[in-house]
């Protein structure tokens, strides 16, 4: 059994090697940056996808779990809290990025279907900020996820 947070760690861990690996290849210039998006940008999602999921729980205090569970998509995959509890702040913050922010790139249907917003954009929702999904846009997004989780850690530590 893994903690929720340390599988979370771990899902953002290897999508940064894997982010590296990523940006190697395309500096190398050795294939087409399109062949490198299509080959890497599938496992990034993954990964990035997984470590939110992971997240969810742990914000939701499923600290211990095995690696059989479903992971949720979103916060509407978790559970109501139970009687007497409200749902956890962080938890109602990630609601909204699913709805307008940049989750919901992230925990929509596979990447390659429709460009992303630029995480970077200043706007976040205008459709002049869209890019195709690539290597900026992936990693621009990694690292929101990382920074989130890493403030809301902080936070959960303190409590």
């Amino acid at each position: 059994m893994a903690g929720s947070r340390g599988a979370a760690n771990q899902s953002l861990y290897r999508a940064r090697i894997l982010l590296d690996c990523w940006d190697a290849a395309r500096q190398a210039s050795r294939f087409p940056d399109k062949a490198l998006d299509d080959a890497f940008l599938p496992a990034v999602r993954a990964h990035l996808c997984d470590a939110y999921g992971w997240f969810l729980l742990a914000v939701s205090g499923v600290e211990q779990t095995s690696q059989a569970v479903a992971l949720p998509a979103s916060t509407a995959d978790l559970p109501a809290p139970e009687a007497g509890r409200s749902i956890a702040p962080e938890l109602r913050e990630f609601a909204v990025l699913e709805r307008e922010g940049w989750l919901a790139d992230l925990i929509a249907t596979p990447a390659a279907e429709a460009p992303l917003v630029d995480p970077r954009a200043a706007g976040e929702i205008l459709g002049s900020d869209r890019q195709a999904p690539g290597y900026a846009v992936i990693e621009a997004l990694w690292s929101r996820l990382s920074n989130t989780m890493q403030r809301m850690d902080d936070s959960l530590a303190e409590c």
